[in-house]
């Protein structure tokens, strides 16, 4: 694994970058993002750590799926933290992915 180092670089799929015709779909997934992050903040907001972890599993699954393995990184770390019901570390996580989800584009 590459050594980690903060950047505010664009996350661009992998999936397009080795097959440009999955742009389309790649575009909904990005789309969503948002919406999926709100509701990560959301869950932690009122401690439902359930939900949280339901939204972090299915992030992790499509995050691989589209092309972006930091993105499924990070929902499985948070996947983990959810079950195990830690707060902090959940919090510090949807941060991160908060980050990591404005940085995100399609393609190069």
């Amino acid at each position: 694994m590459a050594e980690q180092t903060i950047s505010n670089d664009p996350i661009a799929s992998e999936l397009v970058r080795e097959d440009a015709s999955f742009a389309e779909i790649v575009v909904q997934f990005v789309e969503g993002l948002d919406g999926r992050v709100t509701n990560m903040e959301e869950a932690i907001g009122t401690q439902d750590f359930e939900s949280l972890r339901v939204t972090a599993h299915q992030l992790k699954g499509s995050g691989a799926g589209y092309g972006y393995p930091i993105l499924t990184e990070k929902a499985a770390l948070l996947e983990d933290a959810a079950k195990g019901k830690d707060g902090y570390v959940c919090q510090s996580l949807v941060s991160e992915i908060r980050t990591l989800s404005a940085r995100v584009v399609v393609g190069p």
